[in-house]
């Protein structure tokens, strides 16, 4: 199975006007289409069978 690289993200919240710690893991093109910024030093390598299904982020509250 293909390996993947991932992160933690922050994404802006509207309500509360603030960035927060996303709760997944995203590849650089998932964390895109989330419109998060990735933490660099935050990355990990995974099996891309990990990911959810037909996304570019794992499931919340993901443990590697």
């Amino acid at each position: 199975m293909p390996r993947v690289r991932v992160y933690r993200v922050t994404v802006y919240d509207p309500e509360t006007d603030k960035k927060f710690l996303s709760r997944r893991m995203a590849t650089r093109d998932g964390a895109a289409i989330m419109h998060g910024t990735i933490i660099e030093d935050t990355e990990i390598e995974i099996d891309e069978s990990q990911l959810e299904r037909g996304e570019q982020w794992t499931p919340m509250d993901f443990k590697p």
